[in-house]
């Protein structure tokens, strides 16, 4: 082990030294606390600190609370040494962070003892550094790998949950629910290859997640080349109907175009045309399954409504259909947000308003 030895006095200093040496290790010395703590600092083995409690400038006792309360992710075994062989000194030194105490004038036997004692939890200290580590990694691994299979905002509550974790269930919220399509996919996979299939739903997807991601929705599912995203649950988002339909005008305006683009460099065609429906309201978001394999959804007549919404805009000249009560939920309608017309929706008594971007 590399062992300090400070003291401010040049006999203790070379006593110290020499016996440390004796002992099978290397020691290194400083003249006083000042010292001691740069080269703390500096030199990072050093594995134990053995440090005359009373000196100039810096005193034992405060060189050892600079150990403990500025060393991060470090464990130097500190041995206080000192000419009073009281109970109460001692104590000091122990509730100021010290490890052990050596008492003068030096036994060799003691000092023996506490290098023995000071090896053994310095090696215990850097394998649980080491554990830490490695845990600190797989965990980072198993994240990443959870956050794959489950929407962002619900892993992340998860995996700071201070209990047993995700139970079924629901709380109500008010969210806006998207549900996106993409029009002649189906017809177009009949004639490729099924890895050119994978490839070409695998762009597709990485585009419109990202357009979800970056206004903080949960994509709640992948259908086929569909997906089932909401904002607002299952965290709160004042602005949920404002950060959907910015989400939609992403996929339209930067990422579809951005996939036709990559479609027609892979000589696949000229790319797609999509369906997007919005719809807000309340929903009931929480976990569904069984106690053995849960799926995190919002369901209600909301999300029922956002997926027919998608689905009228087949065979018509708009991509986006956004509900009445989506238009009324914004926060910042934007100039371009036009009326469609009242269509009727199974299920429901009234017709609904839909509004889609002016694409004139």
């Amino acid at each position: 082990m590399r062992v300090l030895c400070a003291s401010d006095s040049p006999t203790w200093r070379l006593l110290l030294e020499r016996s440390v040496a004796a002992l099978g290790h290397e020691p290194l010395t400083a003249e006083d606390g000042l010292e001691a703590w740069a080269l703390i600092q500096e030199d990072d083995t050093i594995d134990v600190c053995i440090t005359d409690r009373m000196m100039p400038g810096m005193s034992g006792d405060e060189l050892c609370s600079k150990i403990r309360s500025e060393l991060s992710g470090r464990y130097i075994y500190v041995v206080l040494l000192t000419a009073l062989d009281t109970s109460e000194e001692v104590i000091d030194g122990m509730q100021g962070g010290a490890d052990d105490y050596l008492i003068k004038p030096l036994d060799q036997v003691a000092l023996s003892t506490r290098l023995i004692a000071a090896e053994r939890v310095t090696a215990l200290h850097r394998t649980i550094t080491e554990q830490q580590a490695e845990i600190e990694h797989l965990y980072g691994k198993l994240k990443d790998a959870f956050r794959r299979f489950v929407p962002e905002s619900v892993a992340e509550q998860i995996i700071t949950r201070s209990d047993d974790g995700v139970k079924l269930g629901g709380v109500d919220r008010t969210a806006t629910v998207m549900f996106t399509d993409l029009r002649g996919f189906t017809q177009f996979s009949e004639h490729q290859k099924p890895e050119q299939v994978i490839d070409v739903v695998n762009k597709y997807l990485g585009e419109m997640s990202e357009a979800i991601l970056e206004e903080e929705g949960t994509i709640v599912a992948y259908m086929g080349d569909g997906i089932m995203a909401v904002f607002g649950a299952p965290l709160e988002q004042e602005d949920h109907a404002d950060r959907a339909l910015r989400a939609a005008r992403a996929m339209l305006d930067v990422h579809l175009p951005r996939f036709s683009d990559w479609m027609k460099e892979q000589g696949l065609g000229e790319g797609f045309r999509m369906g997007i429906g919005l719809n807000s309201g309340g929903v009931i978001s929480g976990n569904v399954g069984s106690e053995r394999r849960l799926e995190y959804t919002a369901l209600g007549d909301t999300t029922n409504t956002a997926a027919r919404l998608e689905g009228m805009t087949k065979g018509t000249a708009h991509q986006l259909y956004c509900s009445q009560s989506t238009k009324e939920m914004l926060i910042s309608p934007p100039e371009d947000l036009v009326f469609v017309d009242e269509v009727d929706i199974r299920g429901r008594d009234q017709p609904l308003g839909v509004w889609s971007f002016d694409e004139a």
